[in-house]
């Protein structure tokens, strides 16, 4: 079995449904329904932010986009996508294209999620 330290961001789940079940337990279901629109906001704002600074040549800004998005993916159940954001935040670069499809497909599974 691989320890986290070994694992790479493509080795996590897609999402974790046990955290979504958990979130919509604290929150309620329609309340969950009603955030998600939030979440892919917040998402998808970060991504850009993130994006953005590292054509500008902001490192700092990029890597405190990352941090943002590997904490708020991470608090929804987005594991790959929290994990992806968490290497572009350490500096890994070699897999940011990614980024896009990777957001693409958290944004589907979690509109997906913690239906009744």
């Amino acid at each position: 079995m691989m320890t986290d330290q070994a694992m790479g961001w493509r080795d996590y789940a897609e999402i974790d449904e046990t955290a979504v079940g958990a979130l919509v337990a604290a929150v309620g279901a329609d309340t969950f329904a009603t955030l998600k629109a939030q979440f892919v906001a917040d998402f998808q704002s970060l991504a850009a932010t993130h994006i953005q600074a590292r054509r500008d040549g902001d490192e700092a800004a990029a890597r405190a986009a990352a941090h943002g998005l590997r904490g708020a993916a991470l608090n929804v159940g987005l594991t790959r996508l929290g994990h992806l954001a968490g290497a572009l935040e350490r500096g890994e670069h070699g897999e940011e294209g990614e980024l896009p499809a990777v957001l693409a497909s958290a944004v589907a599974c979690l509109m997906a999620s913690g239906q009744a």
